[in-house]
């Protein structure tokens, strides 16, 4: 769902063929008096519609048909918009995602934390019977329930639909789902400045901004004159971006991945090299923020933490189902973490009474392990390291590192920023193989050339925020810029 295809927000044709509208939602989400209230009520109007079918009554029919409606939304629709991420959540609704997209007749559709609404076009001679019980089989660990709301709708009805919906198969790079839309998506630019003019933007150089986010980096250098192509995982981000940067539509092209694969995403587009490089590496603050993004113990939420909302392993999958020793490695490799064991072991034994499925529910048993000392909180470091596992930020990062320089022209500039020790030890350690001209071994008689050398330091020490940075931004305080130009 996150192709090497740029973003387009362009409406689909209206189809042709038969087309459904299917809620399903989880065992649990309504309770029972609210199924039981919903299907008598239901049931009755069908009844009367029958009849006034029978009796060639068109308008009342339209009347009960408005009427069916209307009962569906208020006694079905609404509480599960309005319900809390029970077992399905946004953590394991990816599953289903991941199903959906590659369904054939798929219009469109939407996800929320205790709910999937499909809108599908029948292609062929299966029904839609079959059809949902294969998205069903998607999600084999959750219960559905056994009642989904299945509306026959126009071809007008479903295009007007497809349109509003966040995510259709014609623009699949935005999809998304449930709350993250619910709060728009406000990131606060770490080192904003320092990090623009170390690329130098000027009218005519074409620049990649391989972590969009927002849009702030990007903001300074269309400002400046440049081109801009931004790159980004997250589908909030992408469409915060875009809305910031509207006004620089004819010199901005978001295209929708992670930042491991620039140059084969943007070679796709026909872009061989360019300018300079950016990449703010880490998680932005609309993702802590958001209870439902699941990347804080602050606030309860789905134990996600995913970048992408559309991958397949979310932190709750790693700390429900990896053994105990690989749990205890993440912890350490990732976190730092020197209880790391001792955690891991309280993990695997609260998991066997039952799944750990929310942000305050591992934070908990993380705090009977390490008591909490000062003002870290005793999860910090585990929610880490889980964060980091389940993005694969440093492969990412390793990833970049090898291909950027490939992507830019003699002088074009590779600029990082960084927020904690292992990602900076790892930009610190590339910088500086590439920009020895020489390399030496003790057991060798002379320094030899270095095959890599490939650049120049712009800076030999990192780049860290101004006081009044830090001040107005305390979240910057860890950040470190570096920056290398290509030779």
């Amino acid at each position: 769902m996150t192709g090497a295809a740029t973003e387009s927000h362009a409406t689909a044709a209206i189809p042709a063929g038969t087309c459904y509208k299917v809620l399903m939602w989880e065992e649990g989400a309504l309770s029972a008096e609210q199924l039981t209230a919903w299907q008598n009520a239901r049931r009755e109007l069908l009844a009367r519609m029958r009849d006034a079918g029978i009796k060639g009554a068109r308008g009342n029919l339209a009347r009960l048909g408005e009427e069916l409606r209307e009962l569906s939304q208020q006694a079905v629709v609404a509480p599960l918009d309005a319900c809390a991420p029970a077992g399905l959540s946004l953590t394991r609704v990816g599953a289903l995602a991941a199903k959906l997209q590659r369904e054939e007749g798929l219009l469109a559709y939407r996800l929320t934390p205790c709910s999937a609404t499909v809108l599908v076009e029948l292609t062929g001679e299966e029904g839609i019977d079959a059809m949902m019980a294969r998205w069903a089989s998607a999600t084999p660990e959750l219960q559905w329930c056994s009642t989904p709301l299945v509306e026959a709708v126009s071809a007008a009805e479903a295009a007007e639909w497809q349109e509003s919906c966040r995510c259709t198969s014609a623009d699949n790079a935005d999809t998304g789902a449930g709350e993250e839309d619910a709060t728009e998506f406000h990131h606060v630019t770490v080192l904003r400045s320092e990090a623009v003019e170390a690329l130098q933007p000027a009218e005519g150089r074409v620049l990649v901004d391989a972590t969009l986010g927002g849009g702030g980096h990007s903001e300074l250098m269309l400002e400046k004159g440049a081109t801009v192509w931004g790159i980004d995982q997250d589908p909030a981000a992408r469409r915060a971006a875009r809305k910031r940067l509207a006004p620089y539509a004819d010199r901005l092209h978001i295209v929708a991945g992670n930042f491991r694969n620039a140059a084969g995403l943007l070679r796709a587009e026909g872009l061989e090299t360019v300018d300079g490089i950016l990449a703010d590496i880490g998680i932005s603050s609309p993702q802590v923020d958001q209870a439902a993004r699941g990347f804080s113990f602050l606030a309860e939420g789905p134990l996600d933490m995913r970048m992408n909302p559309a991958a397949p392993r979310s932190a709750a999958d790693i700390v429900n189902t990896a053994a105990e020793s690989e749990l205890a490695d993440i912890l350490w490799q990732y976190g730092e973490e020197r209880a790391s064991r001792a955690i891991a072991r309280r993990i695997v034994q609260e998991r066997a009474k039952a799944p750990i499925t929310t942000t305050t529910q591992l934070a908990d048993i993380i705090a009977t392990v390490l008591p909490r000392k000062g003002k870290q909180h005793p999860a910090t470091r585990s929610f880490q390291a889980l964060r980091i596992a389940v993005n694969d930020e440093l492969g990412a990062l390793d990833a970049l590192l090898e291909t950027g320089l490939s992507l830019l022209k003699s002088g074009g500039r590779f600029a990082i920023i960084t927020f904690h020790s292992l990602e900076d030890r790892a930009v610190k350690r590339y910088f500086d193989r590439v920009t020895r001209p020489e390399i030496d071994r003790p057991e060798w008689p002379a320094p030899r050339p270095n095959p890599e050398y490939a650049a120049r330091l712009v800076t030999r020490k990192p780049i860290v925020a101004s006081e009044a940075e830090l001040a107005a931004n305390p979240r910057a305080r860890s950040a470190k810029l570096r920056v290398i130009e290509k030779l």
